[in-house]
């Protein structure tokens, strides 16, 4: 039970760090862009804050998570179970599982919320725009913090869009290498004809 615990607990801190790694290059190159006077993705990135977290995931999933990820011999336990004994590699899919809680946590308390301010009965639409998507294009400070919603969505849904693409990373990457593989056969058979052209007009050659 308690290795159990263990691997839950470093899977969710190298899924944090990884995103988080992601999330400060992508920012990195956005500023470059926008000081090279290409802010459209600066733009693009404010108006798809859950596409960005959930691209966010999918790019720090493909980063395998084994021996060559840390070196071996990382994180040692009592029972003497090094890094690679956890296989952080097959909870990766099951990240989306783990940090759902996180996102009904923050339903409930957005309910509780509604019920407060006297909506106990909140629509779909209220629900979209007050919780998963809300208008954040204005977002004020408030306080020593952030509009209230914002945070939330980013916090709370952008959390879980990020592990949801985490959790698909291995599948996309299996995908795009199986995508690399027809083509690089599609380019090996188109060369093959060419090579065998240029082997029988040396053969020639040498026969005369």
């Amino acid at each position: 039970m308690w290795r159990w615990i263990i691997r839950v607990y470093v899977s969710l801190v190298v899924f944090c760090f990884l995103v988080f790694f992601s999330g400060a290059l992508l920012m990195n190159v956005t500023r470059g862009l926008a000081r090279a006077g290409f802010p459209a993705l600066s733009y693009w990135i404010h108006t798809h804050v859950l596409l960005t977290m959930f691209s966010l995931g999918v790019t720090a999933g493909q980063v395998v998570l084994g021996a060559n990820f840390t070196g071996r011999g990382w994180f040692r336990s009592k029972d003497r179970v090094t890094y690679e004994g956890f296989k952080l590699e097959k909870i990766k899919p099951w990240t989306l599982v783990i940090v759902s809680p996180l996102l009904l946590l923050g339903i409930a308390v957005w309910f509780l919320e509604q019920s407060e301010a006297g909506v106990f009965y909140p629509t779909l639409r209220d629900f979209y725009q007050g919780f998963l998507m809300p208008n954040c294009t204005n977002a004020r400070l408030v306080g020593l913090g952030v509009d209230v919603a914002c945070a939330t969505q980013l916090l709370i849904v952008g959390t879980w869009m990020a592990s949801l693409g985490y959790s698909l990373a291995p599948i996309v990457r299996k995908r795009g290498s199986r995508l690399l593989h027809k083509m690089r056969g599609k380019d090996e058979i188109r060369i093959l004809p060419e090579k065998r052209k240029e082997d029988l007009m040396k053969e020639k050659t040498k026969l005369q």
